[in-house]
């Protein structure tokens, strides 16, 4: 049996993987990562993050949010999920149970990816509809709705190549990642060209009621929920890695300084030349000729990033909603979740943008709570032991809670939750007196993991339920999962 088949086939009966089905390099890790990191969110994320700050803050906002996010990340989920070989959301399961985490999942995955599917094609089919136009196959007065047919077409793809499986998320990324590297320090470069670093440099974002400590910490935030946000996402694409070292420095040089290229030419663009969307400057800029090839490039780049997106998260689904969903199998889950983001591309386009921002801080207040949860769990609860054969017990076992659910990391949940939005309204992006010294992420991570230490040590572990009592005696060997070095 294909190394790739043996990997598909562990996923779809919600087993882990073994050393032997651990293939990807470092190189690959990369590539992979990198591919999911250079697309349209970063040029999003760099252009709101100059509209709250100038060029140098915005570069300390934008490798700091990053690089935090993402360290925090991988010690709360990528590295046991790494050394464990369990899917993401099944490794919830030790702290909120199986119900719990197939809940949690809903949100962070049924409605997420969707919308992030959705964002990613309608760039990609903006900018495909320019370059169609720039070839003169169609008129700019032609009446149809070309860029949503376009979106349609890039997403239609993304399913085409996704529902192939990891190799072929391997093979295309390995293929145009240094394209998507060169995309993106072109445009860095053609927009200092145009404008000139004095003009960048000395460029001030738009007017706002906030002090400049405020406004840096609101850029600091963005890049932190961003860098949380990859989730379950980096956790199921790292554990392909065949060692570990492959698998850590393979995503995070993907998620942290290949991701602030597009980032901060989105930066650069938004400060210098009002739009953080290359598509709306890229041809204007260096010209019809360059302008199409970079356009392309940058089609396929928000391809890459669909299809690493769907492959990745559809994981999750079949793993953790029960044996009809994983009759499915890969195509038919991915397909429904792009009919889904093409619901979205067809009836909200116009507010894809508008809400984008909005919408990722209030997944991000989520994410920043379960990541609490999970570190008090891993760290202190569980002193990073682990049963296995109990992750993947959905029906019972000693992560089995109460009824499927842990009580108390929902309840760390909630105060987590309600500690950001105290914080920072995330719909109007208002921030509280208190933001400005402490962000809002760091603290609700703080408060989701004080109660759930705290609602364990005096509910969960006296009525002897998630396994806390024999955690040593029940401590799972990671080297029997964990490729050697």
């Amino acid at each position: 049996m294909a190394n790739g088949t043996r990997i598909e086939t562990a996923l779809a009966e919600t087993l882990p993987l073994l050393p032997e089905e651990r293939s990807w390099s470092f190189r690959d890790m990369l590539a992979v990562k990198s591919g999911l990191s250079i697309a349209t969110w970063g040029f999003l994320f760099g252009g709101a993050t100059g509209q709250l700050v100038g060029f140098i803050d915005g570069v300390i906002a934008l490798f700091f949010g990053t690089a935090v996010g993402l360290g925090i990340l991988f010690f709360a989920l990528l590295l046991p999920v790494y050394r464990k070989g369990c899917e993401s959301f099944v490794f919830l399961r030790s702290a909120f149970g199986p119900l719990g985490a197939s809940l949690l999942a809903v949100p962070l995955v049924l409605g997420m990816v969707p919308f992030s599917a959705a964002i990613l094609s309608t760039m990609a089919g903006a900018a495909t509809e320019e370059v169609l136009i720039g070839l003169s196959l169609f008129s700019a007065d032609s009446g149809l709705p070309l860029s949503a047919i376009m979106s349609f077409a890039v997403l239609g793809v993304s399913f085409l190549l996704a529902a192939r499986g990891s190799d072929t998320l391997r093979l295309f990324n390995l293929a145009t990642v240094p394209l998507l590297v060169l995309l993106s320090g072109g445009l860095l470069v053609a927009v200092f060209i145009e404008a000139g670093w004095e003009c960048i440099f000395a460029a001030e974002p738009p007017e706002t009621r906030w002090d400049r400590p405020t406004r840096l910490m609101l850029a600091v935030e963005l890049n932190i929920v961003a860098a949380i946000s990859w989730f379950g996402l980096a956790g199921n694409l790292m554990r392909y890695g065949e060692s570990a070292r492959a698998a850590t420095w393979g995503t995070w040089i993907g998620l942290v300084p290949v991701s602030l290229l597009p980032s901060i030419a989105g930066l650069a663009s938004s400060l210098a030349l009002g739009s953080a969307d290359p598509v709306q400057w890229m041809t204007p800029l260096v010209g019809p000729v360059l302008g199409l090839a970079m356009l392309l490039i940058l089609i396929v780049a928000n391809v890459s990033s669909a299809v690493g997106l769907l492959q990745g998260n559809v994981t999750t689904i079949i793993q953790n909603f029960g044996a009809p969903i994983r009759r499915l199998g890969f195509a038919g889950m991915t397909s429904i979740l792009c009919v889904i983001a093409s619901l979205i591309i067809w009836f909200a386009t116009d507010a894809l943008y508008a809400k984008f921002y909005s919408i990722t801080a209030s997944f991000g207040a989520i994410f920043a709570a379960c990541v609490g949860v999970l570190l008090a769990d891993r760290l202190v609860l569980r002193r990073s032991d682990a049963n296995l054969a109990a992750l993947h017990n959905a029906s019972g076992g000693p992560y089995a809670f109460w009824s499927g659910i842990n009580p108390a990391a929902l309840i760390a949940l909630a105060a987590g939750f309600a500690t950001y939005i105290a914080l920072l309204e995330p719909v109007s992006q208002t921030p509280d007196a208190l933001f400005r010294y402490t962000s809002a992420s760091l603290p609700a991570i703080a408060g989701a993991f004080v109660v759930h230490l705290a609602l364990t040590r005096l509910v969960t572990i006296p009525a002897r339920r998630g396994g806390y009592d024999g955690v040593r005696g029940a401590r799972f060997d990671v080297s029997d999962a964990e490729p050697a070095e």
